[in-house]
């Protein structure tokens, strides 16, 4: 029906064989052993055939329905030719039998009678949550999620901020909490990392589009302050990059709602805002001190295009002259036109 754990595991693996350091022999070698009788596209690829499938979806659609036939039957027979190309063809991860379950799914939606109830959020997101079961797919799995949690910003009519927010925001904790876990499928991992980085966001667009404000709260910028320390502890503790990019998510969320707090210039709101980028670097690079496995801080050299790109960017930086000096007025006393050799302000060693 589709790959088992260790099939799993092996194509996780084979996608990471790029940024290990191997030898021709060695990478073939490891290639082999972790060959599968699935056949499966790279992301650029499967990205392709996902788009090209969506598009031959629509022109399905459109031809059922000029039959007298409904976006059931397309639905349908995407879905079937999907399990075709699963259960014959051995294709998984190819982008097509993906596209053509959650196409066919939502084919379904779009056929059912509507009446504007706001329920039909609930129903996307089962879509895409069972196209996620079915195609192992992470990304189908964290939009379903986020349907499900944006349902109380769409049902409820109070236009109050938390109300809208806390669930996107206990949904972010949860998958904090849940990479603690170490699953037994690669894709279930990924899920938790994905919903853990988006919800925090989620949370804030969602309780700014319910209450109709964007101005900053005080308290909203401690909840989110706390939600990244949260994440950024659990991130240093457990080696976890996406728990790391999470907390930078809420601790950016915190400094919007803090901006309007403070009646400051903008040039001094930007150097509280550096300070504090480089307090908390600060304290990542002291925590990775000394780490030899997991999440370490290892200092990179430069390679020689660093220095190659540096070194034209002075040259294209000396060579450049004013736009604007050819038309300066001649006319005007001890200034060459804006062109003399050297000084400021109209000012020239050829006076």
């Amino acid at each position: 029906m589709r790959p088992t754990v260790a099939e799993e595991r092996a194509h996780a693996m084979a996608e990471q064989l790029e940024d290990w350091e191997l030898t021709a022999d060695e990478r073939r070698a490891l290639e082999a052993k972790l060959a599968t009788p699935w056949r499966r596209n790279g992301t650029f690829v499967a990205l392709s055939f996902f788009g090209l499938t969506v598009f031959g979806m629509f022109a399905l659609i459109a031809l059922c329905k000029s039959i007298g036939a409904t976006e059931f039957a397309a639905g349908i027979i995407a879905i079937g030719f999907a399990e075709y190309l699963i259960l014959k063809r051995r294709m998984y991860g190819s982008g097509i039998e993906s596209a053509l379950w959650i196409c066919g799914l939502l084919a379904f939606i779009f056929g059912l009678p509507s009446s504007g109830a706001p329920e039909w959020v609930l129903i996307v997101a089962a879509a895409f949550g069972i196209a996620a079961w079915r195609m192992q797919n992470a990304l189908f799995g964290t939009i379903g999620i986020v349907f499900a949690a944006v349902y109380p910003a769409v049902a409820d009519h109070s236009h109050d901020y938390w109300r809208a927010a806390l669930l996107p925001l206990g949904i972010a904790l949860i998958a904090v909490v849940a990479k603690w876990w170490t699953y037994r499928r690669p894709w279930l991992d990924s899920l938790w990392s994905m919903v853990a980085i988006v919800m925090p966001l989620v949370a804030e667009i969602a309780g700014n589009v319910a209450s109709y404000d964007s101005r900053g709260y005080l308290e909203r910028a401690v909840v989110f302050a706390i939600a990244g320390t949260i994440a950024l502890v659990a991130g240093l503790h457990l080696g976890e990059h996406a728990l790391l990019i999470a907390s930078g998510v809420s601790f950016a969320v915190t400094a919007y709602e803090a901006h309007d707090l403070f009646t400051t210039p903008l040039e001094w709101k930007l150097i509280a805002g550096g300070l504090a980028l480089l307090a908390l670097a600060g304290v990542v690079a002291r925590a990775l001190r000394g780490r030899t496995e997991g999440l370490v801080a290892t200092p990179a050299r430069l390679t020689r295009f660093d220095e190659v790109v540096k070194l034209g960017a002075t040259m294209v930086a000396g060579s450049a002259t004013h736009e604007n000096a050819a038309a300066a007025d001649t006319g005007l006393s001890g200034t060459s036109g804006g062109a003399g050799s050297f000084g400021g302000a109209g000012a020239t060693s050829d006076y």
